[in-house]
Parts: structure tokens; C-alpha cells; sequence
């Protein structure tokens, strides 16, 4: 694994904003907490967690959602589309939306967070579960798990 065929392109669903990742992600995930159940209308959300500075973006996106400075969720200003979010780890890396993602038939999340939340019946694919998020001692052996044998595009 590691060789990540770059850059991703990526759209709204009115395709206003258009998006591109310059860098290979760190580590995928799916969030099971009520939050992002709210947000995405569905029982998880799913997320490629990026490098801020691997992330290009262009067009008008809007804030929205409760959020706090550690996590500032963009949408599209026109389809409202849940595109990213910003401020993770003091702005050093970004959780994006990889259902935005010109083709996402890739997609496999590594980890599952907040399976406390989890709505009955629901599977991911994940590898690795945890009640709330990882430890932050745990994502250093998440992330090169990850960069090993975590999915990417073919």
C-alpha cells in the first residue's frame, strides 16, 4: 500500500465547490455519534482524515452545525452538502467527507468511533472499534496501519 494515486478530485453535489487532495490521507474512519448521525441524515459518517496543507478547495462554503474551534464543520454554501471539517489537531489536519469524492467505491473505514451511539444493525467494515475516539497514544499504530493496509483507490 502507500501509493496513493493523487491528487483525489472531489465535488458538491451541485458542484460549486470543488475540492482536491494533494496528499495521501492519514487514517479513515466512520463516527457513530448522534452528532454526526444529525448531520448526515444516516447512521454514520465517514471520514479521510487529511494533512490541512494536502487539501485544496474552491468555492463558497459556509459554517454549520454546532461546533467548537476544534471542530468546524464547511458545507456548500448552495447544496448544503457536509463537506469537511477543519481545527483537528490545532488546524494541522482536516476530516474530510470522501463520499464527495469523484468515485468513493474505494472507500473503507479503518476505525469506528462511538459504537457506544451505534444504531442497532449498522456495520461499517471497520477494522478497529472503540466506545468514544482512540486514545491519542493509539493513532500513531492506527495511522500506519493505516498507511499499510488501509484502502485506497486502485
Amino acid at each position: 500500500m502507500g501509493d496513493w494515486k493523487l491528487p483525489l478530485s472531489a465535488a458538491c453535489m451541485c458542484g460549486r465547490v470543488k475540492m482536491r487532495i494533494t496528499v495521501a490521507p492519514i487514517i479513515s474512519m466512520a463516527c457513530h455519534c448522534t452528532g454526526c448521525q444529525k448531520l448526515t441524515s444516516g447512521a454514520y459518517s465517514l471520514s479521510l482524515m487529511i494533512p490541512a496543507a494536502g487539501f485544496e478547495i474552491e468555492g463558497a462554503t459556509e459554517i454549520g452545525g454546532l461546533h467548537r474551534a476544534e471542530s468546524v464543520h464547511h458545507f456548500c454554501a448552495r447544496c448544503k452538502n457536509w463537506l469537511y471539517t477543519s481545527g483537528i489537531a490545532d488546524g494541522q489536519f482536516i476530516n474530510f467527507r470522501p463520499t464527495m469524492l469523484a468515485d468513493a467505491s474505494w472507500f473503507v473505514p479503518l476505525i469506528e468511533s462511538y459504537v457506544s451511539e451505534k444504531l442497532p444493525g449498522v456495520q461499517t467494515g471497520a477494522k478497529h472499534s472503540f466506545e468514544r475516539f482512540p486514545d491519542p497514544s493509539q493513532y500513531p499504530a492506527l495511522m500506519a496501519e493505516f498507511a499499510q493496509e488501509g484502502a485506497q483507490p486502485a
